[in-house]
């Protein structure tokens, strides 16, 4: 089965919520700002969005989000496995913030070895369906680089990106001299040893220990045999290291050999919170041991944003396995087992195995039959699963309660800063949200402003802002940064509870950092003034020698080097000029991008950019013959002169 593409989902606004269909699909709970905040699916689209505003009393989760539904989307879907398939789509697109869900959306790292005619390792976050073969994804991306550092020690393959093609002759690198690399490039190794090298590299990272063991021990009695005695006894420390190597990581159960599988498991927070943090959502952690020809090989681990305090473990369970066996990176780059191990039955176990079927198939209704069907197990089913189940569960203790230590000291470590911020600069509370504001711009073309905000003294991403600056011309950086400041804080008068609106504007900051001079301070705190706006603490931070400009002080203050202040202000400031110097170069890409072709109708994207491949600029375009330009473009004759007529007028 392969899910069609998504069809146009129809929107119904709450006030007619009970002409809402009864009909099996998919269903989007939207804010007042038009932001999905809860992707669901159901058999009765109707009923299910109804029980969302009639939440338990107890349910403080299901009362916020209640508060926060002003229409609904839905779509229809022909079975419940496509139910299933869309929902999983739907939730990864918009990550609502009512489901449960991957608490981060970074890419995890994998080790790649290419489909090159002289294959190369690399450690990426791209899994591509390119031939390539993938093994991960790892926990970190050091820990990744270390298993490549090592491993390209015994087996010298290529890391480089020379387009080797064993025709070539180039030059040999530092690699080839420090041992990392055998060097196909001055044909130094022959094709067969290279791959030798290859298959070995492939067998240690897909957990095949035993039969990469069996292949060198051959090769040192083969080497022994022809009296290579230097090379059967680099061989056998090789395997001495190799051995050693798994041994740390490796749990053996001999019964399991012939039987491939994940162990997955969550831990959760026991302790009592507050409505106030619960609201927020609880934390979990998961764990996924792979367990290959009777080892443990791998263990990866991902924490999860649990929303309600009332989600049963079976059904955060169920929903990080949908999550993580269907992503795109799961698709391409993981090696599927036979079973997963779970430590409870879920409700939709059946569904869940069709959904890890057609993702180990990469949705190829082609094929026959599956290469692999994966079963979900219980730990109950044997004496190994049990182990292993327990382990997974210790180690997912340790992980959440790491993720908790990590928590608790960045917040402690953010709070002595705001204090010190609050000490240094005389202000009346604690600084708990801080702006900061910065522009971007080349001799004033393509300008921009960015606006950047921290919460208790972390980043606020969903409420940073760009601004492209619209009345102020040429070079003057200081009227792009009064323009800026009056369109955001002219906003603060917006009413409190308007429906849409900018909920963000409305909230006053504790603290303005901007980033310039004292010129910079004075076009802001001048322009805030001329706009009825008073009292709110501003200050200036300056590159290079992070002097602090603040309007009462004529001398700037110089924090020292080691001051968590200095840190927080710099963190803040540095996140306002990446973010404002990202939209600026969108903007002259855009600009730099644009030709005349693009004024010619019936020249698209993918026609301008054969054109300018094969002719290289506009004005060879110009000067070509219009049968050239038809052949090029793959357009008829008749486009082409007009293409032709209209680059000459």
């Amino acid at each position: 089965m392969k899910l069609s593409p998504l069809q146009e989902a129809i929107s119904t606004p709450l006030d007619k919520f009970d002409e809402l269909p009864e009909r099996a699909g998919v269903y989007i709970l939207k804010n007042a700002e038009g932001n999905p905040v809860y992707v669901g699916k159901a058999t009765s689209i109707r009923g299910r969005v109804l029980a969302h505003l009639r939440p338990r009393f107890e349910d403080p989760i299901g009362q916020t989000l209640k508060d926060q539904i002003k229409s609904a989307d839905y779509i229809f879907t022909l079975s419940p496995l496509e139910a299933l398939l869309l929902e999983n789509v739907l939730i990864k697109r918009y990550r609502p913030r009512y489901n449960i869900r991957l608490k981060d959306d970074k890419s995890y790292p994998f080790i790649k070895i290419t489909a090159e005619a002289v294959p190369r390792v690399l450690v990426t976050r791209r899994v591509e369906d390119d031939g390539s073969r993938y093994f991960g994804p790892y926990g970190n991306v050091r820990a990744a680089r270390r298993t490549v550092k090592y491993l390209r020690r015994i087996f010298p393959i290529r890391g480089c990106t020379l387009p080797l093609a064993w025709e070539k002759k180039f030059k040999a690198c530092i690699d080839y001299n420090i041992g990392l690399c055998k060097a196909p490039c001055v044909f130094a190794v022959t094709r067969q040893e290279y791959f030798d090298d290859v298959k070995k590299f492939e067998l240690f990272l897909g957990g095949k220990l035993v039969k990469l063991s069996k292949v060198m021990y051959d090769e040192m009695w083969k080497a022994s045999e022809a009296q290579e005695y230097e090379r059967a006894s680099k061989i056998r420390n090789e395997i001495r290291s190799l051995e050693a190597t798994a041994l740390k990581q490796r749990i053996a159960f001999p019964s399991q050999k012939d039987r491939d599988k994940d162990i997955v498991t969550i831990a959760r927070e026991v302790d009592e919170r507050d409505d106030e943090k619960s609201e927020a959502g609880r934390t979990a952690a998961a764990i996924v041991f792979q367990v290959r020809q009777g080892n443990v090989v791998g263990r990866e681990k991902y924490i999860l944003d649990v929303v309600s305090e009332q989600a049963v473990d079976a059904e955060i369970l169920s929903a990080f396995i949908k999550q993580h066996y269907s992503s795109t990176e799961a698709l391409v780059g993981h090696q599927f087992p036979q079973e997963i191990v779970i430590p409870t039955e879920l409700g939709d176990s059946s569904e869940i195995e069709e959904l890890l079927r057609i993702a180990a198939t990469q949705d190829d209704e082609a094929k026959e039959a599956p290469k692999v069907s994966v079963r979900l197990v219980t730990a109950q089913s044997s004496e190994e699963n049990r182990r292993l189940m327990k382990l997974a569960q210790d180690n997912a203790q340790l992980v959440l309660k790491e993720q908790e230590s990590k928590g608790e000291v960045k917040k402690r470590e953010r709070l002595r800063a705001l204090k010190d911020i609050k000490e240094r600069f005389d202000l009346d509370h604690l600084p708990r949200r801080i702006e900061c504001y910065d522009i971007s711009n080349i001799r004033g073309d393509e300008a921009v402003g960015a606006m950047t905000v921290f919460m208790d003294g972390f980043p606020d991403k969903s409420q940073y802002r760009k601004f492209k600056i619209k009345t102020v011309e040429g070079i003057d950086d200081y009227s792009m940064m009064a323009e800026m400041i009056s369109r955001r804080f002219k906003r603060l008068s917006e009413p409190k509870n308007p429906e849409g609106g900018r909920p963000w504007a409305r909230e006053p900051p504790d603290l303005v950092i901007i980033d310039g001079g004292r010129g910079h301070l004075n076009a802001a705190l001048n322009r805030m003034h001329g706009d009825g706006v008073f009292g709110i603490p501003t200050i200036a931070l300056a590159k290079k020698e992070e002097l602090v400009f603040t309007p009462s002080r004529m001398r700037p203050i110089k924090l020292p080097r080691d001051s968590e202040a200095l840190h927080i202000l710099q963190h803040i400031r540095d996140q306002a000029h990446r973010f404002g110097i990202t939209y600026h170069r969108k903007l002259r890409s855009k600009h730099v991008t644009r030709s005349k072709l693009d004024e010619i109708a019936g020249i698209g994207e993918k026609r301008k950019r054969n054109l300018l491949a094969h002719f290289g600029s506009v004005d060879a375009v110009k000067r070509a013959a219009p049968e050239e330009i038809a052949q090029v473009a793959q357009i008829s004759e008749k486009l082409a002169k007009t293409i032709v007529a209209g680059l000459n007028s």
